[in-house]
């Protein structure tokens, strides 16, 4: 057989090596075709969805399973204190808190679940924080509220007692017109007394009675005034008549009673009132001698004391000398007490120097924030004293 015999017997090819070239091509142009159908068909179908990479730009540290997820430092923290406004801070919209339970004041309070995001919050560990909550700003909801340890801080406290108030009704009424915190102290024998303690009240201030007691010498303390030398019963009936003429005063303190205050006997009557009625008792101190602290304390009645005289000196100089010493006695321990009175130069002094004492760090308050129960009651001191 020749080679030409050979020939017919192949197969023969139609296309040739042009028809594998076309079809090539075409299976390509037609991949290329489907492939763009369906990127414009998908994002139509769901326009929400957006692309892995920008919901989750660390996702590639959360691929790599040889290594536990690394907390990474977030936007600077910023800690909102106890009753302020949260603080908002950036984030994304996907922003999560992983809570840690040793943070917490909940024992055993499950951690919030983890997402696929290593963009945690920094937390420090050296705070007694009770609560950390951070949310997305995308969201408007507060970022992250902290309940810090409270810490009180308490400036020194002034109180001012003006007395022998409701014999000359204009200088009363001028107290009266004074910041609300100083305390206004009111004679029971004036005879516009209890009115004028009345507007006192209204104005917002604390109210006492200036009960009279017997001095040392011949000065006369008033009428009604309270003596060394009448029965437990009389002292205790004429306390009780003048203090009912005020049933909104929170206490009282001796008018002169450089000789009462420091008699046993006749001190013991007016701290058991004193205790009945739940009122205080402020010792003015017109003595060295004074009892009345003591004796208070052993009747278990609620008793403070005078610090500093103002006006005692004459002179401006000297009400201010008295005034800055009342600021260092408030500062050394704490809170202080002074007594005045009504006089023009005290009421003109004390409305300047009342305004400017929040810029030295100094509260002014009423009396009774001064005023402390006393827990002592010496049963034995009462049984002996026959009451």
């Amino acid at each position: 057989m020749n080679q030409d015999e050979h020939k017919d017997d192949q197969p023969s090819d139609p296309a040739g090596p042009e028809g594998y070239v076309w079809a090539i091509c075409a299976a390509l142009a037609l991949g290329a075709v489907v492939g763009l159908s369906v990127g414009y068909a998908l994002p139509e179908r769901n326009a929400s969805v957006q692309p892995v990479a920008m919901m989750t730009p660390s996702l590639e540290l959360l691929n790599q399973p040889e290594e536990p997820v690394a907390k990474v430092r977030a936007a600077p923290r910023i800690l909102s204190p106890i009753g302020a406004a949260p603080v908002q801070m950036p984030g994304r919209a996907s922003q999560v808190a992983m809570l840690d339970p040793g943070l917490t004041d909940e024992p055993g309070a499950p951690s919030a679940p983890q997402k696929p995001e290593s963009d945690f919050l920094d937390l420090p560990t050296d705070l007694s924080a009770t609560k950390f909550v951070v949310s997305s700003l995308h969201n408007s909801i507060p970022i992250e509220t902290v309940s810090l340890p409270t810490v009180e801080v308490t400036r020194p406290q002034i109180a001012i007692v003006l007395d022998d108030l409701g014999l000359d009704q204009k200088a009363t009424r001028r107290a009266i017109t004074l910041p609300a915190e100083i305390t206004l102290s009111f004679l029971p024998y004036g005879r516009a007394s209890q009115g004028l303690a009345e507007e006192a009240m209204a104005r917002g201030h604390e109210v006492m009675v200036h009960i009279p007691m017997e001095p040392e010498g011949d000065a006369d303390p008033g009428p009604g005034a309270l003596l060394v030398d009448q029965s437990t019963d009389r002292i205790a009936s004429l306390l009780a008549r003048q203090l009912d003429e005020f049933p909104g005063a929170v206490g009282f303190n001796n008018h002169m009673g450089s000789r009462f205050t420091a008699d046993v006997r006749a001190l013991l009557p007016v701290m058991r009132e004193a205790r009945a009625r739940g009122l205080l008792f402020l010792d003015s101190r017109t003595t060295a001698n004074t009892l009345a602290a003591k004796i208070g304390e052993a009747a278990g009645a609620i008793t403070v004391s005078r610090d500093v005289f103002l006006d005692h000196a004459s002179g401006a100089d000297g009400l201010l000398a008295q005034l800055d010493e009342l600021e260092k006695t408030a500062r050394a321990t704490g809170q202080a007490i002074a007594i005045g009175h009504p006089h023009e130069m005290t009421l003109d002094v004390l409305e300047v120097w009342a305004r400017g004492l929040a810029s030295k760090g100094l509260e002014l308050a009423p009396i009774s924030a001064m005023a402390e129960p006393n827990s002592a009651l010496d049963k034995g001191l009462l049984a002996a004293s026959s009451l």
